[in-house]
């Protein structure tokens, strides 16, 4: 019987480990600073219904924790405020994944420096 445990335990941790590896390849990235400038391109799409939607596209400069550059393409669904630092995660199979809003204080020294230089 404590064979069959400790086979269970590592079989459900190995999964787990899996999941984890798969989900870090899949979602997980690269974290990287921006900071908006000017207003996205607006490009209108539609859903699979037929419903129309309003998408703004940014492609830009963005950069790493050592202040190293990297050109993104990213989108919102509404315009962005000029002047706001994003933090986001790329994934180099699918670009930028995720993005959110950060304050100037919360930005690496290296980037704070490469992004005012800009």
């Amino acid at each position: 019987m404590k064979k069959v445990l400790i086979g269970l335990v590592g079989f459900i941790i190995v999964i787990c480990g899996l999941g984890y590896g798969w989900y870090q390849m899949s979602y997980g990235g690269t974290q990287y600073y921006v900071q908006i400038r000017q207003d996205g391109e607006k490009k209108i799409e539609k859903s699979d219904t037929g419903e129309k939607f309003d998408f703004y596209y940014y492609h830009q400069n963005a950069y790493d924790k050592n202040g190293k550059s990297k050109m993104v393409l990213f989108s919102a669904d509404h315009n962005l405020k000029h002047d706001a630092y994003l933090k986001l995660t790329y994934n180099a199979k699918k670009g930028v994944t995720s993005w959110e809003e950060v304050k100037e204080s919360q930005l690496p020294s290296p980037t704070a420096k490469a992004l005012k230089a800009k």
